[in-house]
């Protein structure tokens, strides 16, 4: 296993020292320098308690919960390589198991990455086959070890609803993101409605008043980002299909594999669930029956005042 302090990429990265300042000084300069020189490597920093969710209870069985087809994963590298191509290296927060970063990196791309769980970033680096495949460091959203303008964009895939103070994640994201850069935001909520619906009336029946922590509605983010001096744009979305059962997103919920089902204890799950069962096939019918699904991927970028497309390539 991999020391959960710190992962050294192959690349080499660049650290600062405790907190991150929130100006540029000649220090911060001199540390920016040597990460574009890979003279560096990020420490780790938990920051402040956020009270953001950790997956270190997921890490084993992530990749299987997560529905997005191999084409479907491919169109998404292709969709963010496009934008982030030129820009220099790209930190993802709540990098993971490395589903969206090690595509990208694999394809060319300078990529860096964040978590807070340890056991999610021993699954990225055992996917790259033992060696951390860039810079990688253990740390909160809310508290990026890293000096001011250190990237030329960050990304981030399902991670603001998990961040009680997203909006510090937000500010975060921009600090480190130089002018002329941009934050890349997932908006995709998979599913369909039906499956929306089925989730709402589990978080009901267990009591649940948020079924998320963190962000709820993408609207404020754009309202947030814009108070920052951010303008935002939507790249090109398009639609995933799948399919799956009433009974299989139940067993589901019941297990605990979402992280919204992890404040329940066991008996309240399967309370829920059985509660839903009874809903769900009086409604539906058969729980068994598979059908169609449907997502639409969709990411927005909030590209930050400042140098504009020229910043490219200052790496």
């Amino acid at each position: 296993m991999v020391p959960p302090s710190l992962h050294r990429g192959d690349e080499g990265v660049g650290p600062t020292s405790g907190h991150p300042p929130r100006r540029r000084t000649d220090d911060n300069r001199a540390t920016a320098r040597a990460l574009r020189s890979g003279r560096m490597t990020p420490k780790s920093s938990s920051g402040p308690s956020s009270g953001s969710v950790s997956f270190d209870r997921a890490a084993g069985f992530y990749d299987s919960s997560r529905t997005l087809s191999p084409e479907g994963g491919a169109r998404v590298t292709e969709l963010l390589g496009a934008e982030l191509a030129g820009r220099g290296r790209c930190l993802e927060i709540g990098v993971g198991t490395g589903r969206v970063a090690l595509p990208l990196h694999r394809s060319g791309l300078p990529m860096a990455g964040v978590d807070i769980s340890p056991k999610m970033v021993d699954r990225l680096v055992e996917k790259a086959g033992g060696r951390p495949p860039f810079p990688l460091a253990l740390a909160d959203a809310t508290a990026l070890p890293f000096s001011d303008g250190t990237f030329g964009a960050a990304l981030a895939a399902h991670v603001f609803h998990l961040i009680p103070p997203w909006r510090q994640g937000a500010v975060e994201l921009a600090r480190v993101v130089r002018p002329g850069g941009v934050v890349l935001v997932d908006l995709t909520r998979g599913g369909g409605q039906l499956f929306l619906d089925v989730r709402d009336r589990f978080a009901a029946a267990a009591g649940l008043e948020r079924v998320h922590v963190g962000l709820m509605d993408f609207a404020e983010l754009d309202s947030f980002f814009a108070s920052l001096g951010a303008t935002s744009r939507d790249l090109p979305s398009y639609e995933e299909r799948g399919r799956g059962s009433l009974e299989g997103q139940i067993a589901s919920l019941e297990r605990g594999d979402f992280s919204y089902t992890w404040r329940l204890d066991d008996e309240t799950r399967r309370r829920a669930a059985g509660e839903v069962r009874a809903w769900a096939k009086a409604t539906y019918g058969s729980l068994a029956r598979v059908r169609a699904t449907s997502s639409v991927i969709a990411w927005r970028a909030y590209d930050r005042p400042g140098a504009g497309p020229g910043a490219r390539e200052r790496e």
